[in-house]
């Protein structure tokens, strides 16, 4: 019976293991969101070579048939045809003709910035996919946090429910030997009500934030992750920036790609195809061949939408570099304020840590008076109440120290598992 007990709590202990921070991290970097970020990345790639392809010949081939209703060339005579008579003049009331086309750009302006500005939304697109990476990775180790805080809170809850229930017992002492009122025995059950309440809205905040980690990484959390830091916060340049920057840098890209629509631009051009038909002079089969190759050039003289577009196209460059302006503003601030935040709770972490060491003495003291009967029952209940508050404060402390260490590491684009393990 003992060795299947031992058994039993064995693999109860292992289906109950917590979640490591390295699995969590690893969840989100291959769940939905990060998938969907890398075929964005790679449309990205297929994007910037659509714009690259255009430097490329287009060649296509091509059959028809076509009938007419007066005799029509194969190709066009040339005078030295014309002037002698021949039976199997290229004219005739049916041509097929087989061939093929070539075309391509010699000197297209804004091709060579439609690439640039497709290699800079690629740049944006990767910077992009990292942000929602490190933002999703702090979201669950802010929920993980949380979730900590919860478990920690709840544990305390039910050592205070202990405590008050040993208190229980000797008021029910008490109240049967006549030495104290039934209401004190209620006080103290409402008390125990309370937490029963307060362990059930706990247990609901709990689930939704083992919600919330599943949704972003895959891992179903029954217990929070152990957390600890190993590594310092490097200052860089804030991640945001990035794909804003690069956004900005694309936008003044297209409005000079619209500007460059309004230069002259040089083509070439060629074809060459195969004539078949039956002679109107002979009724012959006959064939003839035919083509050319050419260079065009051509330059707008007056295009007013084409203006237009090309102011509307600057007006949205400057607003980018506006938006980058005042969310590097908005960034630092925010940074600033963070890293005092982070001191601040280091600070008032060893002053929680110090207080429910004197609860707790308070609360030994008090009890004894109590049982002694130099204390009321409010009076004791009250450091019941303060140790616990004293604990509650200290874990949501740690949760908000975690939070805000967890955002402030994205805001440079800090990797987490060099900071948390």
């Amino acid at each position: 019976m003992l060795k299947r007990a031992i058994c039993g709590g064995l693999i109860l202990g292992g289906a109950l293991q917590a979640a490591t921070v390295g699995q969590l991290l690893d969840g989100v970097k291959s769940h939905y969101r990060e998938r969907i970020d890398q075929l964005s990345l790679e449309e990205s790639d297929k994007a910037l070579g659509m714009v690259q392809s255009q430097f490329w010949p287009k060649i296509r081939i091509f059959g028809s048939i076509t009938h007419y209703n007066s005799p029509t060339n194969l190709r066009p005579v040339t005078p030295t045809e014309n002037a002698v008579t021949a039976p199997d003049y290229p004219f005739s009331r049916d041509i097929e003709r087989i061939g093929a086309t070539v075309s391509m750009p010699i000197f297209v302006a804004n091709l060579f910035t439609l690439v640039e500005k497709a290699r800079t939304m690629r740049r944006s697109v990767r910077a992009k996919k990292r942000l929602n990476l490190l933002k999703d990775q702090a979201t669950v180790l802010g929920a993980n946090a949380d979730l900590r805080y919860l478990e920690e809170m709840e544990a305390a809850l039910r050592s205070k429910a202990r405590t008050l229930r040993s208190t229980e017992r000797i008021v029910r002492a008490k109240v049967r030997s006549g030495r104290a009122s039934g209401s004190a025995l209620y006080k103290v059950q409402a008390r125990l009500d309370s937490i029963r309440i307060a362990l059930d809205n706990i247990a609901i905040q709990k689930e939704n934030l083992r919600v919330l980690v599943e949704s972003l990484s895959g891992v179903d959390l029954r217990r929070s992750a152990p957390m600890r830091k190993k590594g310092r916060i490097k200052v860089r340049e804030f991640l945001a920036l990035q794909p804003l920057k690069a956004k900005a840098r694309a936008d003044r890209l297209e409005a000079e790609a619209q500007r460059e629509t309004l230069y002259p631009s040089l083509h070439l051009q060629g074809d060459i195809n195969r004539g078949y038909g039956e002679s109107y002079e002979s009724g012959r089969r006959i064939h003839r061949d035919y083509g050319g190759i050419g260079l065009t050039l051509s330059a707008p003289l007056l295009d007013m939408p084409q203006i237009r577009s090309v102011q509307k196209a600057r007006i949205n460059a400057m607003k980018s570099a506006v938006e980058v302006e005042k969310t590097a503003a908005e960034l630092r601030a925010k940074a600033k304020g963070m890293r005092r935040q982070v001191q601040v709770l280091e600070h008032s972490l060893g002053l929680h840590r110090r207080n429910i060491a004197n609860e707790k003495r308070l609360l030994a003291i008090a009890r004894k008076s109590y049982e002694e009967g130099r204390m009321t029952l409010e009076e004791y209940l009250r450091y019941v109440d303060a140790l616990y508050d004293a604990k509650a404060q200290l874990y949501k402390t740690q949760a908000l120290w975690w939070q805000t260490l967890a955002q402030l590491a994205f805001l440079y684009g800090n990797d987490f598992k060099r900071i948390v393990r």
